[in-house]
This record gives structure tokens, sequence and C-alpha cells, in this order.
């Protein structure tokens, strides 16, 4: 595995290295290697930044993965963790398949070097999907069935992908805990999820491409939503005179909408957590609701193609068929118990961030998964509000769904406050890992016939946890 190269190392490391005087290892904080999410699980691969590991960069010989490294070693509750590189403020490792995730979820990671010692704690989850992506391009690292890698997919080819974090695999090596793949949008047939012979923490899926909406593949497993990533796909032309829109009402793009953090997260006597204090802060999940508008004329003799307007947690999927003259359609909205904050009926374990002791990692649960109305944020039960009413469920989901279909009046088709109102609002729900970062952007986006129309991307802010930790117990 390559070093990382990411925008957050800049910022963690910054810190880091304008107020460290000791000489100790320092851990700032421990991602995701695929995805660079605080999401963490056994067998995953994780990338561990901070200052006064190796005294130079080393990559472990190919195909090994040894407990020590230039000096460095890595414990994960007690378990060796192995090593594929390491440097002076880097270290990239496995946590151990055996790890046991404790009622809190929170373990020890400890960094021996040979400027000494210190313990990180973590959080765990059973499952942490994160998808590995090209190097080069940033984009899906996706093969064929003869892996060869590939920058374009298709309708009914047979792709490969590799990802970590999916969780408990049986003597076979295939994934015990149902793992759902989506290519295009579109829930893709998954004939083999198990580990990738001779890699490490390295998951396989083997996939069918299912007729594509949009250009994004993502995968859920445990509750959890890998990142989403991009690879090409064929655009169609069976539309013309094509307009559309397409904004977010949670995160809103309302000019009150708070986006900025209200209270730093590191500072003299700061007694965490971090991130905004007002008391709509710190849940451990995310509303992430779009609406969106469009219009265009279907062409003489087109074929099926496909109306997307998707966000971070699901969207608005429309099926055209022009030789019947028929749609279908499928829009990602909340139970009427959800949108009260009434999450007892899911797999996710609510945990309320505000709740959580920054320097250990440990946070409390909402009691009964359930959000009391004084934490819902006005624009959340806002957004929420406006969401159609759902008339399918979905088995250990948080998120539900408006199935519709109807016919084609002429050669002309809309979406908006006029025509099919029903299918211009959607919105779902995602967990968010308690990490280093105090915000994110949240980004809906609007295809037709696989083409990007429009596109939008609006912040908001998470619950940080401090990213700095100045040797054993110390944080500053």
């Amino acid at each position: 595995m390559k070093p990382m190269r990411n925008t957050f190392a800049s910022l963690i490391f910054a810190g880091v290295f304008a107020c460290s005087t000791v000489a100790q290892p320092v851990v700032t904080t421990v991602v995701n290697r695929a995805s660079y999410s605080a999401v963490l699980s056994p067998n995953s691969w994780v990338v561990i930044a901070g200052y006064n590991f190796a005294a130079t960069s080393l990559s472990a010989p190919a195909g090994s993965a040894p407990a020590t490294l230039g000096g460095v070693s890595v414990t994960v509750a007690g378990l060796p963790a192995p090593l594929v590189y390491v440097s002076p403020d880097q270290i990239d490792a496995l946590i151990p398949a055996q790890t046991a995730i404790p009622q809190n979820t929170v373990v020890p990671l400890v960094v021996t070097s040979a400027a000494g010692k210190v313990t990180y704690n973590v959080r765990l989850t059973r499952n942490a999907p994160a998808l590995f992506i090209s190097p080069d391009s940033g984009q899906a690292l996706v093969f064929d069935a003869n892996f060869q890698p590939l920058d374009m997919i298709e309708p009914q080819d047979t792709v490969i992908l590799y990802a970590t974090g999916l969780g408990p695999t049986d003597s076979s090596g295939r994934v015990v805990d149902p793992v759902e793949v989506y290519i295009g949008d579109q829930k893709a047939q998954v004939p083999y999820a198990g580990l990738a012979p001779g890699l490490p923490g390295i998951y396989q899926l083997n996939a069918l491409v299912p007729p594509l909406a949009t250009d994004r593949i993502y995968v859920r497993s445990g509750g959890w939503q890998s990142n989403i990533v991009h690879i090409g796909i064929p655009s169609g032309t069976n539309t013309a005179n094509v307009q559309g829109t397409i904004n977010g009402l949670y995160p809103s793009s309302d000019p009150g909408y708070p986006t900025t953090p209200q209270r730093p997260c590191v500072g003299d006597n700061d007694p965490g957590p971090c991130g905004p204090t007002n008391v709509f802060d710190g849940l451990s999940i995310m509303l992430h609701a779009g609406v969106f508008t469009v219009s265009f004329d279907v062409v003489p003799g087109a074929g099926p193609f496909s109306v997307a307007a998707v966000g971070e947690a699901g969207g608005s999927i429309i099926s055209i068929d022009p030789a019947a003259g028929t749609y279908t359609a499928s829009v990602t909205t909340l139970t009427p118990a959800e949108r009260a904050g009434d999450y007892s009926s899911t797999i996710m374990p609510l945990w309320d961030y505000s709740s959580c002791d920054w320097k250990s990692a440990m946070c409390q649960p909402f009691p009964a998964n359930i959000v009391p109305v004084s934490r819902i944020d006005p624009y959340w039960a806002r957004a929420t509000g406006m969401l159609p009413a759902p008339n399918t469920t979905a088995a250990a989901s948080s998120n539900v769904f408006l199935q519709a279909s109807g016919s084609l009046s002429g050669s002309r088709f809309a979406v908006d406050a006029q025509n099919n109102s029903s299918l211009s609002l959607f919105g779902g729900i995602i967990q968010v890992p308690y990490g280093p970062f105090d915000a994110g952007v949240s980004t809906f986006s609007l295809y037709v016939d696989g083409r990007l129309i429009a596109s939008k991307g609006l912040p908001y802010l998470l619950s940080q946890r401090a990213p700095v930790n100045f040797g054993p117990g110390s944080f500053f």
C-alpha cells in the first residue's frame, strides 16, 4: 500500500509540528485506509497518523505484513497488528480480525517506536465497509473477470471490486454478514463476497452490473455505508432538451443553516466535546435530503433509460420505458417514527456524541435508540416533514421507500411542483463516526440517461474528536 496523500493529513499534522516539544510518539488520528473515514472494524486496514514513529519511510517486502517494521510495532486490544508501511508520521496497519469489540466499542491502540510508547483509544464496529480507489485516477478500483482494470463499465458486465472492513468470514473466506453492492445506484447481484486470496484484510466483491442510473458505486454492510466512488459509464441518446436543478433540503442552502463550528475543537482548557455548542449537535446519524426538478423530451425510437436524483443516503430513481409508455420510480424516505427521532426498529445503535469524552473516546448511547425531540435540529425536522410517505419497507434499515409507477403523457416528461411532485423529494439516514473532522460535504447530483445534469455540494457540521495526543494519557 502506498502512503496516504490526503487533505486531512496536512490539517492534523500542522498542529503537531507547530506545537510538539516532546520526542515521544504522537497519534493524532486513526482512519480507514480505503475511505479515510473514522469507521473502523476488525480486519480493516487503517492509517495511523501522527509524529515520531519510524526514523525513515519503509514498506514491508511484497507479500508480507510483519508485526514490527522499521522499529515500529502496533497492538490493538493487546493483539499485534500486521504492518505494511511506516514513516516518521504515518503507519499503515491491519486491525487484527480476532479483535473483540466491547459493549462500549472502545479498544486501546498502542504504538511503540524507538521514541517510546503511546496509547490511543479507537472505536470499533463489526462492519466498516470501505472501497479502494485507484491511486492514479481517484476513480473506483474496478476490474473485469480477467482482473484487467476498467475505467468504464456497462450493464451485464461482471466486475471485481476490492474493499476492507466487511466483517467476519466463514471457513471458506466468505463474509457472514449481508453485503449490498450498489453500482450506478442500483442493487447488484453479488455471486461472491469474501476475502481476496493471499491479501490479508482485503475483501473481493464479484458483482454483475445492473442497469445504470449513475456513475456511483458504494457498499452497505452492518448498517454502515462505504465511501461513494465513481466509474465511467456510457451516456445514452434517448433524450433532448434536458433541463434540471438539484438542491439540498438537509444539509440546507438556507442562509441561516450553520456551516462553521461555533467553538474550536482544540484549545486551552477546552473540556470537549468539540464542534458546535447548540443542543442539536452530537447525533451519530446524519440526514441527507434533497429536492430536484427535471424536464426533457423523449426522442423517437428511444430505449429504456433512467433519471436519478441522488444524495449521500439514497435518492429518487425513475426508470422510463418509452416503448411501453410507462415509468416506475423508487424514492428513499423515512417512516413517521423516524421523523420523530425513533430508530428503535433499526439495526443502528444511536450514540450521543455530545456525551463523548474526547480523551478516551467513550460515548453514551441514546436510550432505546430514540433521539429526544429537543435534540432534533429544526432544519432536520422541516426537511423530514417534506418527504413523501413510504409504501415499502426495507429490512433492518432506517431508510424506506415510496414505490410509484405511471404512464407517459406525450414525449415530454417532467418532475416539478406541478408534475410528478411526489418524486421530487427524497431523503435518507446514514451513520457517521466520531472522528477527526469537524465538517463534511453532502453532494447532490442529477443524472438523465447516464449524463450528469446538475450537482451541488453543501457543507454540514460533525461532532469532532480532538485530533492531537501528546503521549500516554496527555492531550492538549
